[in-house]
């Protein structure tokens, strides 16, 4: 396993503890649990899909949720945390299916 392999899977965890503390804080209806985990998300979504994937669509989706929402920041914690859920399982899909995913495209003449 290589150390690129490693830490992204590191970061897809406690991308994934985030997402978990979120949805559990909104099924308590506890603030703290649905501050930290959106936090969370999305801390970790900029680093951890930053330079990989678009977050425009997280971003409207954001904007959308965020009017129609009250407090605010929940629309924007729910709009990351769909975007996150689809990026995880894209990146498990891509990760099965396509064996050199993470290999380095760089040739050397």
């Amino acid at each position: 396993m290589s150390k690129e392999f490693k830490i992204i899977c590191f970061k897809s965890v406690l991308n994934i503890i985030a997402l978990s503390s979120f949805i559990y804080g909104i099924i308590t209806n506890n603030e703290l649990f649905i501050f930290a985990g959106g936090a969370g998300m999305i801390v970790f979504l900029f680093i951890l899909f930053g330079k990989i994937f678009n977050p425009l669509i997280a971003i409207i989706l954001g904007i959308i949720l965020s009017i129609s929402l009250t407090p605010w920041y929940y629309g924007i914690f729910w709009a990351v945390g769909i975007f996150s859920i689809f990026q995880i399982i894209s990146f498990l899909y891509n990760l099965v299916s396509k064996p050199d995913f993470l290999k380095s495209r760089f040739r050397i003449n």
